[in-house]
């Protein structure tokens, strides 16, 4: 697979969506990753992995995954970013982590979140300060209004954490990290409740950072 393929298919929910609607969301992509060619569908269910072979990432914000995900979905997913594709699961994507297998891909499952309320996310840095990672570069703590998630990682992942949050007495909590899975990798990053997020400054620069990383169009 191409690294410097800069077509992104983007999927989330739009009239399906109950909490997290890819609408709004979809402008701020376009905005945030001007110079890459992103297409946006909701169409996930139908995924194959020829399909997905176009595509130098998949930046997942599914919403209705427990209504509308289907076995063969995962499949092709899982088929693409093992066979080397780059995946970047934005907020409600990690709600794909229903099985076994996505949540291995995924590194964590969701367990639910308290009330949102405004959060302070923080880069993680990293033992030896020569190699930061290059999604945190330019990156310092911010504040946002958002929903604190809950996820239990999964011990076996080979996780690089990237992102903590401070709530209910923690300042620890897991809310983004890097992880290879077979040829491919990922980026998780929780926040992204609302269109709003995305207009943050620095969350931006997080998903662009992201996206450079893994479509080896940057470090």
């Amino acid at each position: 697979m191409n690294k410097k393929n800069k077509k992104i298919l983007v999927t989330g929910d739009y009239a399906g969506a109950q909490w997290h609607p890819l609408k709004g969301v979809d402008e701020r992509l376009e905005k945030i990753l001007a110079g890459y060619d992103l297409d946006f569908s909701e169409n996930y269910p139908g995924l194959t992995p020829e399909e997905l072979n176009n595509y130098g990432v998949l930046i997942c914000y599914i919403d209705a995954w427990n209504k509308r995900g289907a076995r063969k979905a995962a499949g092709a997913i899982l088929s693409y970013v093992a066979g080397g594709g780059s995946l970047l699961s934005l907020h409600s994507g990690i709600i794909m982590s229903s099985t076994p297998e996505m949540e291995l891909m995924q590194g964590g499952r969701f367990t639910g979140h308290p009330e949102a309320c405004e959060l302070t996310y923080s880069p993680v840095s990293p033992v030896n300060s020569e190699h930061k990672h290059p999604v945190l570069e330019g990156i310092e703590a911010f504040t946002i209004f958002e929903e604190p998630y809950r996820i239990d990682l999964c011990a076996f992942a080979e996780h690089e954490k990237l992102l903590t949050y401070s709530h209910d007495g923690r300042d620890d909590w897991p809310a983004g990290w890097t992880l290879p899975y077979g040829m491919g990798r990922i980026v998780y990053l929780s926040p992204g409740h609302q269109a709003s997020s995305f207009d943050n400054k620095t969350f931006a620069g997080l998903i662009l950072n992201s996206i450079r990383w893994l479509s080896g169009s940057g470090s």
